[in-house]
């Protein structure tokens, strides 16, 4: 039986640089997977207050990735966020 190859998502160096920004602002997001799924979210969050958590929402409802998905779509928000720090 052939073994299922998992697809990662790797990011790019401006995706990285652009994580490093967000989080010298204090700005940080997660993938939290869901129980008994395969299933992810993602969750922004202040470094400073971890304890208040935003899910991603679309409508009004949490969204739900599959891993490399997830992954991609922080990666996203970083650089979206990373750009309005870099503007100030």
């Amino acid at each position: 039986m052939a073994k299922k190859y998992e697809v990662t998502y790797k990011p790019t160096e401006n995706e990285i640089q652009s994580m490093y920004v967000c989080n010298r602002n204090d700005l940080a997001y997660v993938i939290q997977p869901i129980q008994y799924t395969k299933k992810f979210k993602v969750v922004k969050f202040k470094i400073s207050n971890a304890l208040e958590l935003h899910f991603l929402k679309e409508n009004n409802i949490n969204v739900e990735f599959t891993e490399y998905d997830a992954q991609k779509k922080v990666m996203e928000l970083y650089s979206l966020h990373s750009e309005r720090f870099i503007n100030k």
